[in-house]
C-alpha cells in the first residue's frame, strides 16, 4: 500500500513521519507551494509531486491534508483517470467523508485527537493518540488496514456524531486552555508575576485532571461543591459585569456534575443562587 499527501500541513508531515516509523510506504507530498512539498519530502525523505496528478498516479491511498474549508473543492478538482481505484481520506475532525466530492473507490476521515506540529518529536505524541475513524465500507477497510499497522487506539463514528465528537475534543484542549487563561487574567488583576502565577495554577489543574480521571464524580471541590453561596457570592461580586455570565454558565455546568452525583441539597442551593443573581 503506498500512501500520499495532497497538502504539506503540520499534520500530514507528522502523519507521514509516524506511518514511516512503523513500516507504511508513504510516496510523497503535492502542494501548491511546490517549495512547501519539497520541505516536507526532505523531511520525510519522501518525494515532492509537482502535480496532484503524478501524486494519485504514484499512490493508492490518498490524504488530503489541508485546511477543512478546501477539502470538499480540493476533492472535486482532483483529476486522474486512475482515481476510481484509489481510494481518499481526509484529516478533519468535524467532516465527514462526504466532504470528498469526486468518484473513487472508497473514502474515509481518519482524525489524530491530538496538537501536531510538524515535526520529529510529533512521532512520540502519536503513539498515545487515540483516532476517529469515519467512512464508506471501502474506506473504512483501508484506514482499518493502516490503524492495524500503527497500533493506535481508534473509534469508529456514524456520520452524524462528528460534529458532537469534535466539540467535545475542542472543548477539552482548546476552551480549556481559554479558561487557564481567565484564572490567569484574574491573578494578573492583583499584581502577580506571571512566574508566581503558573507556579500557583500549574498544581492546581494538573491536580483536577488527574483527580477527574481517576474519579469523575467525585473530584469537583471549593465552594460550588460545597454549596457555599456566600462564597460564591463575593465571587461574582468580584467579577467584571462582561464576565458575570460566563462565570455563571461554569457554575451550571458544575451544579450538572452535582446533580449527577445525587448531591440534590447542594445542587438546590446552587440553582438557587443562579436565579437570585439572574433576575
Amino acid at each position: 500500500m503506498k500512501i500520499g499527501f495532497y497538502g504539506a500541513s503540520k499534520a500530514g508531515i507528522s502523519l507521514a513521519l509516524y506511518f514511516k516509523e512503523h513500516g507504511l510506504e508513504i510516496t510523497g507530498f503535492y502542494n501548491r507551494t511546490y517549495e512547501k512539498a519539497i520541505k516536507a519530502s526532505s523531511m520525510t525523505k519522501t518525494h515532492a509531486f509537482k502535480s496532484p496528478e503524478k501524486l494519485v498516479e504514484a499512490s493508492d491511498v490518498i490524504f488530503i491534508a489541508i485546511s477543512d474549508t478546501f477539502i470538499e473543492e480540493v476533492s472535486k478538482n482532483l483529476y486522474s483517470p486512475h482515481l476510481s481505484q484509489k481510494v481518499l481520506g481526509h484529516l478533519s475532525g468535524v467532516l465527514t467523508s462526504d466532504a470528498i466530492k469526486t468518484e473513487c473507490r472508497g473514502r474515509f476521515s481518519l482524525h489524530p485527537i491530538q496538537t501536531l506540529r510538524g515535526q520529529p518529536e510529533d512521532v512520540q505524541i502519536l503513539k498515545k493518540a487515540v483516532f476517529s475513524l469515519e467512512g464508506d465500507d471501502e474506506g473504512k477497510k483501508i484506514a482499518k488496514i493502516i490503524l492495524q499497522k500503527i497500533g493506535n487506539k481508534y473509534i469508529e463514528l456514524k456520520k452524524e456524531d462528528k460534529i458532537v465528537y469534535h466539540l467535545a475534543a475542542t472543548v477539552a484542549s482548546n476552551y480549556l486552555v481559554a479558561l487557564l487563561n481567565f484564572s490567569y487574567l484574574l491573578y494578573k488583576k492583583i499584581g502577580l508575576e506571571d512566574e508566581v502565577i503558573f507556579s500557583i495554577i500549574k498544581p492546581l489543574s494538573f491536580a483536577s485532571l488527574e483527580n477527574f480521571l481517576k474519579d469523575r464524580l467525585n473530584c469537583l471541590t471549593g465552594p460550588a461543591a460545597r454549596g457555599d453561596v456566600l462564597t460564591l457570592q463575593k465571587h461574582y461580586n468580584a467579577l467584571p459585569d462582561e464576565k458575570k455570565t460566563a462565570f455563571l454558565e461554569l457554575l451550571k455546568l458544575a451544579a450538572d456534575l452535582i446533580f449527577e452525583k445525587r448531591d440534590k441539597d447542594v445542587y438546590e442551593k446552587l440553582q438557587q443562587f443562579i436565579n437570585s443573581v439572574r433576575w
